[in-house]
């Protein structure tokens, strides 16, 4: 109390409020981190999910989620945010992480799954994060993040369609960079009653960047065709070709329905049998589209099918080919991806549910958990997560074995969330904003501060 008054003495009222603020924020901060460490006690078993980064002022960050049982849920929550001093290799990571863990009162040992990006740092053979790991838990399940590998099967172009992409990036760079040249560009798009006034620059790191940029530019491509005319640009004569405004319109089609796909996997909640079925999901009709480009019909693609002008038949040929890259580079970053052995956990009342994998215990359990009446009424009515707690009290091998699978993650999107929030607090004005974790889990955090505890600690200022 008599350090508050002091400070409103000697520092200007501005300067107080700040302090004020930090101090709050630090103290929720706290309660909310000794929350979830106490409900990761409780629960027993949790999951990681870790990615680093580089902030504006050019530090390592490394980021942490976890997801845990908490109460009738399967609950996920920022852990930490901490700065890597030196090297962002993998033995750092893994120094940082545990020393964490082991402060917070956790084991490896009850860490069932770590989802990781693919650099060399995470993924290393020899001194990679996750093998460090699998030295204190070899059974805990490592996961290459779903929207990375969705991301680097959507990178590579055939001979055919990559230099279409280039043509596009090079088209919004002369307008872009210029802002004489991007007003003049607004104004035709006015004139000419488009909803979109604007071009959007590519960014290779954004995983939605190329679906954009392409659909925007196919949009907008008659605006952009009299602009780079008028100013006499070489690009002009590529949008009077309708074979390359053909090739255009399939990567504007095709990109978006990668990026659909990449939109279904983020979000909270994802896990490795949901991620998986759209992953499987969306091969399979990559190989529907190759039977249907076999025989002309490009109906799938409704940009592309506009253009009847253009050689049918090479076009088609073009297409086929990139449609077989595109699955030939989904078998090789989702090798051998398969969940049909956990069918039972989506639904164990199909009778073809139960895998070769289950024990005579789990057999026993699973069939008498299908005659339980009060169980069946409630599948249908809650959470899958939320019927497997509940039934794991009378039938705890089976409901431990289906939480188990249930809690790993299986993309960073919550890693990434937590770096756009950074990209938000640590600006330019704020660059020497060294530690952002406080900031980071009260924004971030799903479990809230508890408010009236943290009040009932303080002493009220009876002279204001």
């Amino acid at each position: 109390m008599k350090a508050i008054l002091l400070l409103d003495l000697l520092l200007p009222e501005k300067k107080v409020r700040q302090l004020r603020y930090a101090w709050c924020i630090q103290d929720m901060s706290a309660d909310i981190e000794k929350t979830v460490l106490e409900k990761l006690h409780i629960s027993g078993k949790f999951a990681l999910q870790i990615d680093e980064s580089t902030d504006i002022s050019g530090h390592a960050q490394l980021l942490a989620n976890v997801r845990f049982v908490d109460g009738d849920t399967i609950r996920e929550n920022f852990l930490f945010c901490k700065e890597l001093p030196g090297r962002t290799t993998g033995e750092e990571i893994f120094r940082v992480v545990s020393e964490y863990i082991e402060q917070g009162g956790l084991k490896w040992q009850d860490c069932v799954s770590v989802c990781t990006d693919g650099a060399a740092a995470m993924l290393g053979r020899t001194k990679g994060f996750v093998n460090r790991v699998k030295e204190q838990n070899p059974k805990v399940i490592a996961t290459h993040c779903f929207l990375h590998r969705e991301a680097l099967v959507a990178k590579t172009l055939p001979a055919d369609l990559a230099p279409v992409m280039e043509d596009v990036v090079r088209m919004i760079n002369f307008v872009k960079t210029r802002p004489v040249k991007s007003r003049m560009f607004t104004s035709l798009c006015e004139e000419m009653g488009q909803e979109h006034k604007v071009l959007l620059l590519h960014t290779e790191v954004r995983w939605l960047s190329r679906g954009k940029v392409l659909s925007r530019v196919y949009e907008l491509r008659e605006e952009l065709k009299v602009l780079l005319t008028n100013e006499k640009h070489d690009d002009a004569n590529l949008l009077s070709n309708d074979e390359w405004c053909a090739r255009l319109a399939y990567l504007a089609d095709t990109f978006k329905h990668l990026n659909d796909l990449n939109t279904r996997m983020q979000g909270r909640n994802e896990n490795l049998l949901t991620s998986t079925d759209k992953i499987q999901g969306f091969r399979s009709k990559v190989l529907l589209w190759e039977q249907h480009v076999e025989s002309a019909n490009l109906e799938m693609f409704p940009n592309t099918q506009k253009w009847q002008s253009v050689n049918r038949a090479a076009l088609c040929e073009t297409i086929g080919k990139h449609l077989q890259s595109l699955e030939q580079k989904l078998s090789c970053y989702f090798p051998s991806l398969s969940t049909d052995c956990l069918d039972w956990v989506r639904n164990p009342y199909s009778s073809t549910a139960v895998g070769r994998d289950i024990t005579f215990q789990e057999q026993e359990e699973i069939t008498e958990l299908r005659q339980d009446r009060g169980l069946k009424l409630r599948f249908s009515d809650v959470p899958l997560d939320s019927f497997w707690l509940t039934a794991a009290k009378e039938f705890p091998i089976l409901g431990n074995k289906a939480i188990s699978a249930l809690l790993p993650f299986s993309t960073t999107y919550l890693c990434e969330l937590g770096f756009s929030s950074m990209t938000t607090l640590k600006t330019k004005k704020r660059a020497r904003l060294r530690a952002v974790e406080e900031d980071l889990r009260v924004c971030l955090s799903s479990i809230p501060a508890r408010i009236s505890a943290l009040c009932s600690t303080k002493q009220g200022q009876i002279s204001h």
